[in-house]
């Protein structure tokens, strides 16, 4: 198994920054990790979402993950991939800190695959998840400022 947790800052309040993170249809507009997600944002959804590898290799793929927690404006999490092979627990932790929000953000990497990803291939996710990170906080910094 492989864990991966980020965290980051957010001046904004826990309601703000769940309404970017639960927007689904407006990913494609500031997610470089998440290009695309359709569905609904309930538990127990299947939602299909087209990803950018976290890898670095620049690889599209799309999948059809699977939304295990919906705690708004608190968590929000799904699963998916292929059970044995490489199988994830993606997640988002909205926590109150001052006046704003401490994101932790994170993934549970299970499976064979995980056996082989290096020090080089898990220090390339950690930069992607935390690029992902520098989005949602410049894309909850745009639709909360006043125009």
């Amino acid at each position: 198994m492989f864990q991966l947790r980020t965290e980051a800052f957010i001046d904004a309040s826990p309601d703000a920054v769940w309404a970017v993170l639960s927007d689904f249809k407006a990913y494609p507009l500031w997610n470089p990790l998440v290009l695309e997600a359709h569905g609904k944002v309930e538990v127990g959804a299947r939602v299909a979402m087209k990803a950018r590898s976290p890898d670095g290799s620049g690889r599209m793929f799309g999948f059809r993950a699977t939304l295990t927690r919906v705690e708004p404006p608190m968590r929000l999490e799904w699963t998916g991939g292929v059970p044995g092979l490489m199988f994830g627990r993606h997640g988002f932790e909205l926590r109150p800190e001052g006046a704003g929000t401490r994101l932790v953000h994170g993934e549970d990497f299970s499976g064979v695959v995980t056996w082989f990803m290096g020090k080089p291939r898990r220090d390339a996710f950690r930069a992607a998840y935390e690029v992902m990170n520098r989005a949602l906080v410049e894309r909850v910094r745009a639709v909360s400022s006043p125009a």
